[in-house]
């Protein structure tokens, strides 16, 4: 590394980049190798390229000496003053003549239940020319294999670069191991059990999500993920304009509190986004809703975690005879009630104040000193609880209708988990989530963007889940501050909405899952129960049905009987053009075509059409929800590796967590999964973990995830 000093001329950067220049020290890394000629993987065919220069200097460097997601770089540097020729370069990649792809096996990774479709995606080269039949082989307790089954493949499929063929051994029933042999290719070994999917969930409840839980310490037997974080929590951001990783503060909106004044009981609740540690709103409303309805739904009273939110501690495998999903709404909903006792309402979120600690990768609780900032201190003086470092996190606050809504859906979502093991907390979450819904109707929230809508995740990042608008679950950034661009891709969730999206939330129908939540956790009290009967029709359009107009089945016990008549009808409308939507990929779920993966949308086409089959069974069958989560486990493009970490037989195990430091993953993490190089190349590195649109893990994809999961669990049993 070198020391270069910014020069007197340079272009002016964004405050946080000369901050983030100023804390490193100017430092620079230089070359270890200089030529004119560079050969990579020299001794490897499949990966040699050539790059000759004509003019200047290549210069090849280590990217690792400035972060630990640092690439290697091959550059040259341009002459001062030439316009033209300045730099050329000739790269010439080897080339194999004739050569073609090994087909690729999409399977579950964790098998299939017996009386249940099982298909695997056969993803071949276009050049190939390979057998019309596959077999299924059983493993004997000797180990050896005998044929179970064969069957043809059907005509190949082209979709992208590569055609696809799709194996059907829906006959094999028996329970036991078994592999899938095509051509020269066989699978890695796989149950066909009545309780395949039973446990698929558990890791993301269980050990993801309790790893992201900020203002604690969390350990596991000897390890510990980290210790208590951000306990000095927070200052409300001052108005610095547009931040990194898309976070803005354009004005202070909140009168009790100016720019740099401390928010007191701010330290309590919410996950770590995902890779990094900021806490973004819609990713903490979609948590605790997720978490409330999986717990609703499924009866989900499993317990393998002990959470003490007093002393702050928090150890895995250790049941306290409390549901895991009942002290995670919890630490949700404290995170939340935090907001309106301490603000008066929804914010944007907590986020890191600079790009040093931003870019910190480790325990949680080594990012800030824990103690409140006094800017009347020295740099290094402590006095008690306070300091003069000024590390403290930034409250993002902001007036915006969405997150004020989702956050009443998500107090009154609570206050109905809660009952019965923390009455007093549940009493403080319905009346919060009432007063607010109150305030709203008398005094509608303006949607602006003063506090920033930016880092929201582009459309399709893991986790919409329950709260289907949210995609602020992930802030997917590269390392260096630059934010993720927005996708392109269709899929079944939207973006959350920005400024001009509409005043308030009467209206528009951005209250509807505060009504739903209200009228479920008061049994149907007004005024809950007739906004939904008034918001019902256009929640139930085409248009919504993909979205979250299939919540409305959860309303149906509370509106007339017409209304599941007239649900009906409208989700026969919906099926008759999903099939022709799902049928564009050779996997039949939504496609993955934008900068982020798409693995949310799959989760959120899992949740959706359980809850469809479940009211509707004669309209929608089981195999949608089953296909789309076979999908997360294995049947997609590029490789079979399952996308939860550490679930199924070959799972991702490489993920951006932040523990990708350490060449790591957390279980239960669930990634992104493939994106498209243009033009039609996907791409999902399995031993890579530093690529955030392939492999970032957000809390908001695992909670959707533990509601996929036991949907599927759900739907192999109902038939037992």
């Amino acid at each position: 590394m070198v020391k270069v000093l910014p020069l007197s001329d340079e272009p002016k950067k964004a405050y946080y980049l000369e901050d983030w220049e100023k804390a490193k020290g100017y430092t620079q890394p230089l070359p270890f190798a200089e030529g004119k000629s560079i050969t990579l993987g020299v001794d490897d065919a499949l990966a040699r390229i050539n790059v000759k220069s004509d003019t200047a200097d290549l210069m090849l460097f280590d990217g690792r000496d400035r972060a630990q997601n640092g690439w290697f770089v091959l550059r040259s540097l341009i002459p001062s003053g030439k316009t033209t020729g300045a730099i050329v370069w000739h790269i010439r990649p080897d080339v194999i003549p004739n050569w073609t792809r090994t087909p690729m096996i999409a399977h579950s990774q964790v098998g299939y239940a017996p009386g249940f479709s099982k298909v695997a995606v056969l993803e071949l080269d276009p050049k190939y020319n390979g057998p019309k039949t596959a077999k299924v082989l059983r493993l004997a307790e000797d180990g050896s294999y005998q044929q179970a089954f064969a069957g043809p493949i059907t005509p190949s499929t082209p979709w992208l670069r590569y055609v696809y063929s799709k194996f059907d051994f829906t006959p094999v029933k028996d329970p036991g191991l078994y592999v899938i042999e095509y051509a020269d290719q066989r699978t890695a070994p796989f149950p066909i059990s009545n309780d395949a999917y039973a446990n698929i969930w558990q890791d993301s409840l269980d050990h993801h999500l309790a790893e992201q839980m900020d203002h604690v310490s969390v350990r596991e037997a000897y390890r510990v993920w980290h210790s208590a974080s951000h306990l000095d929590d927070g200052r409300l951001a001052p108005v610095v304009g547009e931040q990194f990783d898309g976070w803005n503060q354009a004005t202070a909106t909140d009168g009790k509190y100016k720019g740099g004044d401390h928010i007191p009981g701010m330290n309590v609740g919410g996950w770590y986004d995902a890779g990094d540690f900021d806490l973004e709103e819609p990713a903490q409303l979609s948590v605790i809703q997720s978490l409330a309805l999986a717990y609703r739904e499924f009866n989900l009273k499993y317990d393998e975690l002990t959470v003490d939110e007093v002393g702050r501690e928090v150890e895995m495998h250790r049941p306290d005879g409390v549901p895991d999903t009942v002290e995670q709404v919890k630490h949700g909903a404290l995170y939340i009630l935090a907001q309106f006792h301490n603000i008066g309402d929804a914010i944007r979120g907590t986020h890191e104040p600079d790009l040093r600690q931003y870019t910190h990768l480790g325990d949680g609780a080594s990012k800030t000193d824990g103690r409140i900032y006094d800017p009347k201190l020295g740099p290094n003086e402590v006095k008690g609880d306070y300091s003069g470092k000024p590390d403290d996190r930034w409250i993002f606050s902001t007036n915006n209708a969405f997150f004020q809504w989702n956050a009443i859906a998500s107090l009154a979502a609570s206050a109905d988990v809660l009952k019965g093991y923390d009455d007093a907390l549940a009493k403080d979450c319905l009346d919060t989530a009432i007063k607010a819904w109150n305030d709203e109707k008398a005094h509608p929230t303006q949607n602006t963007a003063g506090g920033g809508l930016g880092g929201a995740a582009p459309a399709g990042a893991p986790g919409g889940g329950v709260l289907a608008a949210s995609q602020g679950a992930m802030s997917g950034t590269q390392g260096d501050g630059s934010s993720t661009p927005a996708s392109s891709a269709t899929t079944s969730t939207q973006p959350v909405p920005s400024a001009g999206f509409g005043r308030g939330g009467f209206g528009t129908g951005l209250d509807w899952a505060a009504a739903l939540e209200l009228t479920i956790a008061t049994n149907g009290a007004e005024p809950y129960k007739s906004r939904l009967k008034e918001l019902f029709p256009q929640m139930i359009t085409p248009q919504q049905m993909g979205v979250r107009g299939w919540t409305s089945v959860r309303a149906l016990p509370y509106l007339d009987a017409s209304a599941k008549d007239q649900m009906r009808e409208a989700v026969k409308a919906y099926m008759a053009g999903l099939d022709k939507q799902l049928d564009a990929t050779p996997f039949g779920v939504p496609p993955s075509l934008g900068t982020w993966g798409g693995s949310g949308a799959v989760v959120d086409m899992a949740i959706r059409m359980y809850f469809l089959h479940k009211a509707f069974p004669d309209l929608v069958g089981p195999e949608y929800t089953l296909r789309a989560v076979n999908y997360i486990l294995g049947t997609h493009p590029v490789s079979s590796t399952s996308y939860v970490a550490g679930v199924g037989t070959i799972s991702k195990t490489k993920t951006y967590s932040n523990n990708r430091a350490d060449n790591a993953y957390i279980p239960g993490a669930v990634i992104p999964g493939y994106i498209i190089i243009k033009p039609d190349f996907p791409e999902c590195i399995d031993d890579f973990g530093f690529l955030w649109f392939e492999d970032e893990a957000v809390v908001a994809g695992s909670a959707s995830w533990v509601v996929a999961g036991n949907a599927a669990d759900a739907i192999t049993r109902e038939s037992k």
